[in-house]
């Protein structure tokens, strides 16, 4: 039987959870309404008001006169290939990092974890954009994949290496007992085992380049390739910003990732778990 004292404490934890839980919700509410209400209208009557009359009007302002169909599929363009990319290199690093033997593995294995967490993006802007312009990269759409691949398939090498190191090294012994090479372990069996860890890496990934802002800002100057986040800046200008086409922007921004993460929720967290853990 439940003590008074554990129903209280689980009636508080709940309490604070549903409360904090509100204030979440709240910014994401006020975007979605305000993106159906005028510009004047919220000058009147604020921020917190519903629109008095639904109307789609700034949905095809803004995909439409503002080009934003462009810019979603500009970040399509981006996050697709980044996404394949970044996963293909990590399914090959984490198996030679689980099950592989060869010199300066454990310098390799830091650098992934320096690279991939504590290094930001603001640091390497300078060098990469070197990097980017001797190339002649800069306002292709490689100049933001490569990097971008880069970071991301270091964070998605932990992932998958620390989903390898749980599996049974006899798995990987017999396959190679039977005659088969490290290339056919990896693809036949592996790979089919590890899918659960490949969505997680994937997932986060998929977040990650759709969210990123500074890559594409600098090493896309083209108003034609920018991205979804880089486009919202065009609605603000120097001395004013259209809130309600702002807020319509930024709807259409963040509606395609906040269903992406409610379909892979638990993939998300359980990924940035097993990252932090490894």
């Amino acid at each position: 039987m439940i003590s008074k004292k554990q129903v209280f404490k689980n009636l508080l934890t709940y309490s604070i959870l549903i409360v904090l839980s509100i204030f979440v919700l709240i910014p994401f509410v006020l975007m979605f309404l305000g993106s159906f209400r005028e510009h004047v209208n919220i000058i009147i009557n604020g921020a917190l008001a519903f629109p008095e009359s639904w109307s789609i009007d700034n949905f095809k302002e803004v995909l439409i006169e503002y080009n934003f169909r462009y810019y979603f599929i500009n970040t399509i363009i981006v996050t697709v290939p980044t996404v394949i990319l970044a996963n293909i290199f990590a399914i090959m690093s984490a198996y030679a990092l689980a099950f592989m033997e060869f010199p300066f593995k454990r310098t390799i294995k830091l650098f992934t974890t320096v690279v991939g967490i504590m290094i930001a993006t603001p640091f390497i802007m300078i060098p990469l954009y070197q990097l980017m312009a001797r190339l002649n990269l800069i306002d292709s759409y490689l100049a933001p994949i490569l990097p971008q691949v880069a970071m991301s398939a270091c964070f998605a090498t932990m992932v998958l290496r620390s989903f390898f190191k749980g599996l049974p090294k006899e798995l990987l012994e017999a396959s190679l007992v039977d005659g088969a090479t490290s290339w056919q372990v990896l693809w036949k069996i592996l790979v089919p085992i590890a899918k659960p860890a490949i969505i997680t890496s994937a997932a986060l990934t998929t977040v990650w380049t759709w969210n990123a802002y500074l890559l594409p800002l600098i090493l896309l100057q083209d108003p034609a390739k920018v991205t979804l986040p880089v486009g919202l800046m065009f609605f603000k200008g120097r001395y004013t910003t259209n809130i309600p086409l702002m807020l319509t922007g930024t709807t259409i921004t963040s509606v395609p990732m906040i269903i992406f993460y409610l379909i892979f929720q638990r993939h998300l967290v359980k990924g940035l778990s097993q990252g932090v853990l490894d």
